[in-house]
């Protein structure tokens, strides 16, 4: 009878006690003879237990149930819920998260594609036409730091809104959430997880490693029953599975269950220069610092070197995020020592702060002072040459649009001592960035 007390965080604890409490109650009326009235009560009792149940699973299947933590707390990932969410909100809010994403332009497209044909499938089911049976599963592949998980929880938005799944809920897994240490115990595993994934996404990272060779190795016993589960519950749940571009190759050419279920391929290229920059300016901005312009300048030097020199498994943005922190460990040095510390100091990071350490043989800050930068209006293509005050800046072009200068396409003449430094021929590079008025004023 103990269980009942946890009956607030589990529907499976409840119903093992109604389970308990019907077949005491069989027990005891069996050994004293059953009767009309005996028969009556036990009918009663059963109903009434069975009636509890349900609304206990009610409350707790409720967005608004929170589990209490304790010894009986899942092992497995947290799931990502968003309480409370309209599946018109949630579409808008997917959209609006994707177009605010850094770089990823080709993993934009894909995903306005997947938006576009899920609107037009929505409009003929409204028309009452047929649709088309299609295998929504995805194949994400590209180096870690990419935004794979973030754009996963963008496309589980995007199902809600669109009426495919019924929850924008996403549960992220790997290896060792799916894969057990003996006979049986993967399945469970497997079953667990998909089981808290079910009318939303199942994000699996490092898909691949699922289909290790040699030894005893249940991975594939993880695989087969992922693949069952998908095909009985084709209509509630969406699966991502996501790696290395060679690796989440070969693990789906591997199996022909894996090749028909999964035909929806997107790739995340390693962000550019021009990316890892806006990135690491946007962490600055969203904790309160700001850099000066000498920062700016050279931290566009260290992430070209650092692009330029990247092998596979490149960290992107979590190499971004490494050298923001590296930052302030530097900035919070430096500061240390000082006495009477201002508030423009304690939000201003300057370019001895910069992990130098991460790009190959730069030691220390160069002398930007009389670089130049180039940059192109993206409305009427008017070229400018800039200098540092202004790179970062929010600047008017003479036609009226309004933007900030770009500072990774600095032109390595202008710099004293700077080699290794590499300039890239990408268009939208010299282009101005975060558009604010596009109105022409004359």
């Amino acid at each position: 009878m103990i269980l009942a007390c946890f009956i607030s965080d589990s529907a499976n604890l409840f119903q093992m006690y109604s389970k308990a409490s019907k077949m005491i109650a069989k027990i005891v009326l069996e050994a004293n003879g059953v009767g009309d009235s005996e028969r009556e009560f036990y009918k009663s009792l059963v109903e009434s237990l069975d009636r509890q149940e349900n609304g206990v699973r009610e409350i707790i299947e409720s967005p608004d149930h929170t589990e209490t933590s304790g010894e009986l707390e899942s092992d497995q990932k947290p799931v990502e819920k968003s309480t409370k969410l309209s599946a018109e909100d949630a579409l808008k809010e997917g959209i609006d998260e994707l177009k605010a994403l850094v770089g990823v332009d080709s993993v934009k497209s894909e995903i306005g594609r997947l938006t576009n044909f899920l609107k037009i499938r929505q409009q003929r089911i409204d028309q009452g036409m047929q649709v088309p049976k299609q295998s929504l599963h995805f194949v994400f592949t590209g180096n870690p730091g990419t935004g794979k998980t973030t754009v996963a929880r963008i496309v589980a938005k995007i199902m809600y809104g669109f009426g495919i799944l019924k929850t924008p809920n996403l549960v992220e897994a790997d290896r060792a959430t799916l894969v057990g240490g003996y006979v049986g115990q993967t399945a469970i595993k497997t079953n667990e997880a998909i089981a808290k994934a079910t009318d939303g996404v199942l994000f699996i990272d490092e898909a691949y490693t699922l289909a290790k060779s040699g030894g005893e190795d249940f991975g594939q016993e993880a695989i087969d029953t992922l693949l069952k589960k998908m095909e009985d519950l084709r209509d509630r749940l969406v699966v991502i599975v996501a790696g290395y571009p060679a690796e989440m190759e070969k693990f789906i050419e591997s199996n022909p269950g894996l090749q028909s279920r999964f035909t929806r391929y997107i790739v995340f290229d390693d962000y550019h220069v021009a990316d890892l920059c806006q990135i690491f300016d946007r962490m600055c901005i969203a904790n309160g610092y700001s850099m000066t312009q000498d920062a700016r300048a050279n931290l566009a030097i260290i992430l070209n070197r650092a692009f330029v020199d990247r092998g596979k498994g490149f960290g992107n943005a979590r190499f971004v995020r490494n050298a923001y922190e590296k930052t302030l460990g530097n900035h919070s040095d430096r500061l240390a020592a000082e006495e009477n510390i201002t508030r423009e100091q304690l939000g201003t990071i300057e370019a001895v702060d910069l992990p130098f350490d991460l790009a190959n043989g730069i030691d220390g800050p160069f002398d930007v002072s009389q670089s130049r930068w180039i940059a192109q209006c993206p409305k009427c293509s008017n070229l400018s040459s800039a200098k540092l005050p202004l790179i970062g800046q929010s600047v008017k072009c003479k036609c009226g649009l309004r933007f900030r200068c770009p500072w990774w396409n600095l032109d390595k003449k202008t710099v004293p001592g700077l080699i290794g430094y590499e300039k890239f021929d990408r268009p939208h590079d010299i282009l101005g960035y975060d558009v604010q008025d596009e109105s022409v004023k004359k």
